[in-house]
């Protein structure tokens, strides 16, 4: 049903409950929160709420203002988080697509493996230290 991973007929518990959450929920979406955070977890960098930007909200939209490097990171193709980023008028320096720059196969959430999450989260120190996949 419309390529959304979890949606089943309709009136099923997962049709009536949606969650909107940092991504679209399919592996990829999932990895970018749980990449970010191990990169938050080891001091390299911090989140920030990217629904909040789109709203205009004057705190958030002043930490890109502030921030030596920025990087959008988005799990599939449709490049959501760089879209939104680049709307609100702050197109990201560094921009990485875990399908593309690392690879990484999207699937279900339940599909991800320790691999998937090492190569995102190499990929995102990469995009923040302004090198790309192969570290050149």
């Amino acid at each position: 049903m419309s390529g959304c991973w979890g949606l089943q007929n309709e009136g099923s518990a997962r049709t009536r409950a949606l969650l909107a959450c940092f991504g679209g929920m399919a592996s990829v979406g999932t990895l970018t929160g749980l990449a970010a955070l191990e990169v938050v977890t080891a001091g390299e960098g911090t989140v920030f709420c990217l629904a909040s930007l789109a709203n205009g909200d004057p705190m958030v939209q002043q930490r890109p203002r502030e921030a030596e490097r920025v990087a959008a990171v988005d799990g599939c193709p449709l490049a959501c988080a760089r879209r939104i980023a680049e709307r609100a008028g702050f197109p990201p320096p560094a921009a990485l697509v875990l399908t593309h720059d690392p690879g990484i196969k999207k699937g279900p959430p339940p599909a991800l493996t320790e691999e998937d999450r090492e190569r995102a989260v190499e990929a995102i120190r990469n995009a923040l230290r302004g090198r790309d996949r192969a570290g050149e």
